[in-house]
């Protein structure tokens, strides 16, 4: 009986350790997030976006609004400094700038790997992508970091969650060269109209490239 115990004993330990190491993998495989993506459908966010500008050793800063529809529809339109509406409708991205009366169209599947919000707009496993890791706490936010397993322009990307929402995205070009979004008015999974992804070309603008 002795014995019996002593085995069981080192059993439970055995059994104890393997569970407590899934649950270590689980999480620095990313697994929070990619539990988040797969309950998101709708995301809608006022944002501030801070640039550094290399030229004069400062940031810039815009402002702006994102609105999300998964899988394959955004808005992410751009109030100040300057006016910009980017749109993907699904087979197309589309942009806007309205200070040049400009929309330029390309299919999405020419662009697709370099849209930084990729992993969050489409249903494919974010590791089919990117390697994850979870990089813990900063800032009060819990944090993980993506890596493009292909090249693309950019060469990480952060992402600060808080009370099970994302609330920063951090987009890293070089080490010293970081794009940081911080989103504010936060709705998720709320029906956005169908119109709200739909782009129509204003009238005089000029366009350049042929829709899909």
């Amino acid at each position: 009986m002795k014995s019996f115990f002593k085995h069981s004993s080192g059993l439970f330990v055995l059994m104890t350790s393997l569970l407590f190491a899934n649950q270590v993998l689980s999480s620095s495989t990313g697994q929070g997030l990619q539990d988040y993506v797969n309950q998101l459908q709708t995301f809608k966010a006022d944002f501030v976006q801070t640039q550094p500008d290399e030229a004069i050793f400062a940031l810039n800063t815009s402002t702006g609004h994102f609105e999300l529809n998964r899988p394959g529809q955004l808005v992410w339109e751009y109030f100040q400094p300057e006016e910009q509406k980017i749109v993907v409708d699904g087979p197309n991205l589309w942009v806007h700038d309205l200070d040049l009366d400009q929309v330029t169209v390309r299919p999405i599947d020419d662009v697709k790997a370099e849209l930084p919000l990729s992993w969050l707009l489409y249903r494919e496993p974010i590791q089919s992508k990117f390697m994850i890791i979870e990089s813990g706490d900063k800032n009060g936010m819990h944090w993980f970091n993506l890596t493009p397993k292909q090249a693309t322009y950019f060469q990480s990307i952060e992402v600060g969650m808080k009370d099970g929402e994302m609330v920063e995205v951090w987009m890293y070009q070089s080490s010293d060269n970081i794009t940081k979004v911080r989103f504010t008015n936060i709705q998720s999974n709320l029906v956005i109209p169908y119109k709200t992804f739909q782009f129509q070309v204003p009238e005089g603008a000029d366009l350049v490239g042929t829709p899909q």
